[in-house]
């Protein structure tokens, strides 16, 4: 016997075909899927009645889990494919900061940089723990994330560590991929080239926070030069160049109060400067603490979604590429919560979460272990937010009611452990998103047909 999921988002609203065939959308979190379903399905679904679902449909439905087993506890469930996601040992994430110093000066960021570069030994020891993940039994595939600080800022440590452990995985056989989370004012289109070709970075993820003279003064160098400019350009023609079809870029905007009204702006010169590509993206997201206080600059959440909205039809109207819904159920939310991850400090401290290094107070009481206490064995120690699905269904966050929780996986176990619910700007716009999702399928809104409340 089947029910209806209760991972269920169905639009409130009617469309219709080019033909006239009227449809409702309907989106599985638990599998990331959206489908168009006929009126008299959509009905069944909203009314919990799965024996008046057309046999037609129903392994469709089953399929996207929007069926599922009348017997099923499906929170149960989501949190139990959650915790073997997070115990699995055969995909290892690994983030290196190859140095302590940024040549930004970003006044949301929480970090404390230094100069200086790593010491040889810190460099072998990094070299080699990350060989002998690469070596463990069970490891079928590596993801290397180069992260800051700056990493550019080490680049040649990069260009020194990458290509072997590149050449480790080919000769096991471990499917191997890389990110490389920069400010991407050190890039040229060579260290591009070089990066990929000879460093497997696969992904590029650049900061620009608005249109030249907003993102100047809201990521200044410390130097006092601007950026803007050298990055964009140098990614432009990076993106000409026939190697770099093989990676994908994504331009990340912090937003807070100074520059939210400067991204309608930034969004039109971006395509006009033609990054309207398939492999470019556009990622905009709220400025968030990072072991800092943010308070005064930071937008509310309702906010932000309600300006999103707008973005995001920018973002389509002007042919850029942007994710209107979760395309993955997310089973590991974070690399915090599965020892198959671990975040490796320029200190040469051990941390789960990503925003730990370079902060003082967790460089100083939060490092799980130290490189050089670390042992042979592959795997990082056990860390605060390794029993994060055991939390949700504890009830330790409002997730373990949430519709969107299979998709969001509570979003940042450490956010939630600060008093700062990070809830992710969907939860608030979805509605629009499900109206957006449907005009890139052709569909058009019913007029009269609207279910519920916009």
């Amino acid at each position: 016997m089947d029910r209806v999921s209760r991972y269920l988002v169905m639009s409130d609203r009617t469309y219709t075909d080019v033909t006239g065939v009227r449809a409702r959308l309907v989106y599985s979190t638990r599998t990331a899927k959206v489908m168009a379903v006929d009126v008299a399905t959509a009905r069944a679904l909203e009314a919990r009645d799965a024996a008046g679902v057309a046999p037609a449909w129903r392994d469709a439905l089953r399929g996207a889990e929007v069926l599922v087993p009348a017997d099923e506890t499906e929170l149960t469930a989501v949190l139990d494919r959650n915790r073997r996601a997070s115990a699995d040992r055969s995909a290892v994430q690994i983030s290196l900061l190859p140095t302590s110093y940024c040549n930004m000066g970003c006044a949301y960021c929480g970090q404390q940089h230094t100069r200086g570069g790593l010491s040889r030994t810190h460099r072998d020891q990094v070299r080699d723990r990350v060989l002998r993940a690469v070596n463990a039994p069970a490891t079928r595939r590596l993801r290397i994330d180069w992260f800051g600080a700056e990493p550019m800022m080490g680049y040649a440590v990069i260009r020194d560590l990458a290509p072997r452990f590149v050449q480790a995985a080919a000769e096991r056989g471990v499917e191997y991929s890389s990110f490389l989370v920069t400010n991407g004012s050190l890039l040229t289109t060579e260290k591009v080239d070089t990066l990929i070709r000879a460093c497997g970075v696969t992904h590029f993820e650049i900061t620009v926070d608005g249109p030249p003279e907003i993102h100047d003064k809201h990521r200044p160098l410390k130097s006092g030069r601007g950026s803007f400019w050298k990055i964009v350009r140098t990614v432009r023609a990076a993106l000409d160049e026939p190697e770099s079809r093989s990676a994908h870029f994504t331009f990340r905007t912090n937003v807070d109060r100074h520059n939210q009204d400067s991204v309608p702006r930034y969004i039109e010169l971006m395509a006009e400067l033609g990054f309207g590509r398939s492999n470019v993206s556009f990622s905009i997201v709220p400025v968030h603490s990072w072991g800092n206080d943010v308070s005064d600059i930071e937008v509310s959440k309702q906010n932000f979604a309600d300006r999103e909205m707008l973005w995001l039809r920018l973002l389509l109207r002007n042919g850029l590429t942007v994710q209107l819904l979760p395309s993955t159920a997310k089973k590991v939310v974070c690399p915090a919560t599965t020892t198959a991850a671990e975040i490796i400090s320029s200190t040469g401290n051990i941390f789960s979460c990503s925003e730990h290094p370079l902060v003082p107070d967790a460089e100083r009481n939060l490092a799980l272990t130290h490189i050089d206490r670390a042992g042979p064995e592959p795997g990082r120690p056990p860390g605060l937010f390794d029993g994060w699905n055991d939390e949700i269904e504890q009830g330790g966050s409002w997730c373990k009611g949430c519709v969107h929780l299979p998709t969001c996986g509570g979003s940042c176990p450490k956010a939630w452990h600060e008093g700062h619910p990070p809830c992710p700007s969907y939860k608030f716009n979805f509605q629009d998103r499900l109206d957006l999702v449907a005009s890139q399928c052709g569909l058009d809104s019913a007029a009269g047909e609207a279910t519920g409340a916009r």
